[in-house]
């Protein structure tokens, strides 16, 4: 069987790590439609999940666990599977898998990378890694779930984004310790996605570091026993009123 570039440049992402794993679909494997995760009552589902998951490991009632912030958590960890296999894709490969919502699939986990396979993809090398992340990752299928989980539970699309921003800041602190060689590369790229397009104002990169802060926050100190993330606009969590 030919592999093509595209399937290549994913199958040299996953190297990095988990998160930057997205699996070839395979029928009878348990996989779920990514479609689903634009639905209110699937991500309600996943939601309520880990709420029950935070409360046992915060030792605490689940109603002491806020669901506007599990919900910001949960698409966190779901935004950073999303983006972190196309990023890697980018810079190792130079190109972009052009991604759709109906040749994406899902399975249900608590904790950890969500499982995530392509039955279908295409792509090209690129003029424009940026612009192409924009149009074929952040508009093609993060926007859809981001918007579902800003409507169903009332969390600002800028904190969303923001999440969004925070998940590639993690894939390039992977990258760059994974491939050194690809380090500047990386950089650059991220520092073009925070530049313009849909992550303008989103965070600030001192490309020297690399550091990377936020300009707002996913909530995760609203969480009993939690702290604030090492990219976080806030210096330490607001006390409570």
């Amino acid at each position: 069987m030919t592999t093509s570039p595209d399937d290549a440049a994913l199958d040299l992402a996953s190297e990095v790590g988990p998160f930057f794993v997205l699996d070839r679909w395979a029928p009878d494997a348990g996989w779920r439609p990514f479609r689903e995760l634009t639905e209110p009552d699937v991500i309600a589902d996943r939601v309520a999940a880990a709420r029950e998951m935070l409360a046992e490991r915060s030792r605490v009632r689940i109603d002491e666990i806020e669901e506007r912030a599990t919900a910001s958590i949960v698409f966190l960890g779901l935004a950073a599977r999303l983006v972190s296999p196309a990023f890697a894709s980018a810079v190792l490969a130079d190109r972009v898998p052009h991604l759709q919502l109906d040749a994406l699939w899902w399975q249900p986990v608590v904790g950890g990378p969500w499982p995530l396979a392509r039955s279908n993809v295409a792509g090209a090398v690129s003029e424009d890694l940026a612009a192409d992340l924009d149009a074929y990752v952040l508009q093609a299928i993060v926007a859809p779930a981001l918007d579902t989980f800003a409507r169903t539970f009332a969390v600002s699309p800028q904190v969303l984004w923001g999440n969004v921003a925070s998940s590639l800041g993690g894939a390039l602190t992977m990258l760059r310790t994974a491939r050194p060689d690809r380090a500047d590369a990386a950089t650059a790229l991220f520092a073009e996605l925070l530049d313009r397009g849909t992550l303008a104002g989103t965070g600030d990169l001192d490309p020297a570091g690399p550091s990377f802060v936020r300009r707002s926050c996913c909530l995760f100190y609203r969480v009993p026993g939690a702290g604030i993330c090492g990219d976080c606009v806030l210096d330490e969590p607001p006390k409570p009123a």
